[in-house]
Formats: structure tokens, C-alpha cells, sequence
């Protein structure tokens, strides 16, 4: 009813504008899910660097005895590398939705 109003009253843009407001509504709707997608990501990789961290701490007296400080240092670092580098997409990702959503709206009147 609202389209049907809007054409009538405003014309063929109000048509545009609002298939492009349906489009933005997609696009978010797709970065939600891949953001949900990372986040999952994100929890197993920080879950398995804190397990390791723990149970290299449980087990420190071997470590040092055996001097594999290095090797298990080596681990936690890889595993915090990957670790950042998924938090930096989600983040790249959240950016890119959030100016989406800002940009919608002025782009929405523009097109009207």
C-alpha cells in the first residue's frame, strides 16, 4: 500500500528509491550473517589459544625443565595471529555495514 501511495504521489523515483532501500536491506542482512560467520570464528580460535595458554601454565615446571619455551611461545603466537587477523575482518566487515547503513539513507533521497 505504501509503494502503491508513494508511486502515485511522487512518481517512478520513489519506486527506485525504494528497491534500492530493499537492495541495502539484502546486503545487510548478508554482512549479518557472514558477521555471526566470524564471531563463531573468532570464539573457537581465542577458545584454543586460552586452552593452550592454560595448560602450558599447568604444566610450566615441564616446560622449563624441558626448555620448550620457545616451542610452545611459537604456538601461542601463530594461534593469537590468527586470532587478531579474524578480529581485524570482523572488524573490516562491521565498518563496511555500519557506512552502509549511514550511506543508505542519504543515498535513498538522492535517488528520490
Amino acid at each position: 500500500a505504501v509503494l502503491i501511495i508513494g508511486i502515485l504521489s511522487v512518481g517512478p523515483a520513489f519506486a527506485a528509491g525504494y528497491v534500492l532501500l530493499f537492495c541495502f536491506i539484502i546486503v545487510q542482512f548478508y554482512l549479518g550473517i557472514r558477521f555471526v560467520h566470524f564471531r563463531s570464528k573468532i570464539a573457537q580460535i581465542t577458545d584454543s589459544r586460552v586452552t593452550m595458554v592454560s595448560q602450558v601454565i599447568a604444566g610450566i615446571r615441564v616446560v622449563k625443565m624441558m626448555g620448550w619455551e620457545l616451542a610452545f611461545l611459537n604456538k601461542i603466537k601463530d594461534l593469537r595471529q590468527k586470532e587478531t587477523s579474524a578480529i581485524q575482518d570482523a572488524t573490516k566487515l562491521k565498518a563496511w555495514n555500519e557506512a552502509i547503513f549511514f550511506a543508505a539513507n542519504t543515498t535513498v533521497s538522492a535517488v528520490v
